[in-house]
């Protein structure tokens, strides 16, 4: 498993949900206590978020983690 991929796959839905519900990074960042950059890297492949960060982030953008993670939407 190319687990950079994977990361894109994820940063990739996170921005896609992000701007469905009309907030930029730094709204959303502000949302779950995150600093703007912090969401880029995870929107950009360049972080690997904790389970407890991912939930914070389905917490933000009122989505379930099975949402989030579900990459056939």
């Amino acid at each position: 498993m190319d687990k950079s991929v994977e990361l894109l796959k994820l940063g990739s839905k996170i921005r896609e949900l992000r701007m469905a519900k009309g907030l930029s990074q730094a709204k959303l960042g502000a949302i779950v206590f995150k600093d703007q950059q912090s969401i880029h890297k995870v929107e950009t492949g360049e972080f690997n978020p904790t389970y407890i960060y991912l939930l914070e982030i389905c917490e933000g953008l009122d989505i379930t983690i099975s949402e989030l993670l579900d990459f056939k939407k």
